[in-house]
């Protein structure tokens, strides 16, 4: 089975978009291009009535070792065609899911919500593990969605999944089951104490263990003893995958 056409198959399209209606994107999509020069993510805009991307930022997570205009032509087929075969039918199973996801509550003006999943993806030759969020950004008149914002970082997991759908707030979150196939409330939120979320702010300014010690008034143990404390609540090894944990799910 040809999991690449039953993903795209799955993808519902708007209706009635005009030339008039990208005209008046434009300066939305200026806008992204504009901030994707100050965010280290890859950022791509999709376009789910034309099948390709308006914008793909310049960025190895994004373009995968390709020209940035085959990226833009081929839209989400080029993600789905660099994704190992073993994860596509997961993917298949996550489109419909977000799409079900947008129809209940989606439609409703007042509401806004962001899907987190990881997936590998080829790069150079080498599968990478990357966190993909994806938002609607432009939808038709009948509430489908038109345009989506996408932002591509590093995962901080250790394997593809690990899907969640953030809906208002981050207080608010969901992850998909894929034993249940459907999504299920989350039973517990990760919380950093303030010191905690400290110590990781100072850690992404360069500060050394022993600087921030200083800066806190602790010892350096008590600081090591605090990231052992952070490591173990975000399941991480390391204060680089701490760091990108923390950053892909609102905890700074």
């Amino acid at each position: 089975m040809d999991y690449r056409t039953d993903i795209l198959d799955s993808i519902p399209s708007p209706r009635g978009i005009t030339e008039a209606d990208y005209e008046t994107v434009a300066p939305m999509i200026e806008a992204v291009r504009t901030v994707a020069r100050v965010t280290y993510q890859g950022v791509f805009v999709a376009d789910l009535y034309r099948h390709n991307f308006l914008y793909v930022s310049d960025s190895p997570l994004t373009l995968l070792g390709h020209p940035a205009e085959e990226v833009k032509e081929k839209g989400y087929r080029f993600l789905i065609e660099n994704a190992p075969q073993e994860e596509q039918t997961m993917m298949a199973e996550l489109v419909s899911a977000l799409f079900r996801t947008h129809r209940e509550i989606g439609l409703r003006e007042d509401v806004t919500y962001t899907i987190s999943c990881n997936f590998r993806f080829m790069i150079y030759g080498r599968p990478v593990l990357v966190n993909h969020k994806v938002t609607p950004l432009a939808m038709d008149s009948d509430g489908r969605v038109w345009l989506a914002l996408c932002l591509v970082s590093h995962s901080a997991h250790n394997g593809p999944g690990h899907i969640t759908a953030t809906i208002g707030s981050p207080a608010n979150s969901m992850r998909y089951s894929f034993d249940e196939h459907c999504w299920v409330s989350q039973s517990e939120q990760v919380e950093l104490t303030q010191d905690e979320r400290t110590i990781l702010y100072l850690t992404a300014q360069g500060y050394t263990m022993r600087e921030i010690a200083e800066q806190m008034f602790r010892s350096v143990d008590t600081i090591k003893m605090y990231r052992k404390h952070v490591f173990s609540k975000l399941g991480v090894s390391n204060i680089s995958e701490a760091l990108v944990y923390a950053t892909n799910y609102y905890l700074l």
